[in-house]
């Protein structure tokens, strides 16, 4: 069986997609195509997930990891959707902003120009938005730097520059920061500070926007759509759509 995934740029639930995604490939023998907009693909980096979706998607066809830069602006294979070659189409996680754009039919991103072609092509579409409820989300930041703790040590030489292989670890105005756009995730910089000034994983509290839950509420009522609540329940989902197919 062959499916497509869609990956945007949210950290929120990207590990358990990850999970998800190598649990069906491992137990199932799946083919995935990763699709990844230019967003996803940066947090998928910063979050440290590059090479995990490498080893799931080994880069044959129908097993590749598809991006922005690498299809054009056409995005030509997104087109395999039309000539049935999915059986299902993933998009996990979602940001409120594809949300958005797949409620409104906005298809600018490799990810919501997949949505629409699955649509067109009466492909099941199983969707996990980031925000859904009107409660709280919890949720966890990539790697960064406490300044308090730099300005207080005036190191001579920052330990992190050296070892990180990106040249992410920058001085800016006097000041360390890590360039977000070059950080690959690996966490070099973590060990290597004496003074733990840098940290990641630390959890932060989310709002959802009234606007953002009501979107989610339209995309539930948009034809061959199913909205998950987390990662954890696309396995069961997509083995329901293999049932029906062998059928």
């Amino acid at each position: 069986m062959n499916i497509a995934w869609g990956i945007t740029g949210a950290g929120h639930f990207l590990k358990e997609t990850i999970q998800a995604m190598k649990s069906l490939v491992d137990r199932h023998g799946l083919n995935v195509t990763i699709f990844i907009s230019n967003a996803g693909l940066q947090v998928v980096r910063i979050y440290g997930f590059w090479d995990s979706l490498k080893k799931i998607s080994d880069g044959s066809y129908l097993r590749e990891i598809v991006t922005e830069a690498e299809d054009g602006p056409g995005f030509p294979r997104t087109g395999r959707f039309l000539r049935g070659i999915y059986s299902a189409l993933i998009i996990s996680p979602a940001t409120m902003n594809s949300v958005a754009k797949m409620v409104y039919g906005v298809a600018d991103t490799i990810v919501t120009n997949a949505m629409a072609l699955a649509q067109k092509a009466r492909v099941p579409i199983l969707i996990v938005p980031t925000d859904q409820s009107g409660d709280i989300i919890e949720t966890q930041l990539p790697q960064y730097i406490i300044r308090d703790i730099c300005r207080s040590k005036m190191c001579r030489e920052c330990p992190p520059m050296k070892v990180c292989p990106n040249s992410a670890v920058e001085i800016q105005q006097g000041e360390p920061r890590i360039n977000l756009a070059l950080c690959q995730g690996c966490k070099l910089c973590i060990t290597a500070c004496p003074f733990g000034a840098i940290r990641d994983g630390d959890k932060i509290i989310i709002h959802p926007r009234r606007v953002d839950l009501e979107n989610v509420r339209k995309l539930k009522r948009m034809q061959g759509v199913t909205v998950l609540d987390n990662p954890m329940q696309i396995c069961t989902q997509l083995l329901s759509i293999m049932k029906a197919d062998s059928k």
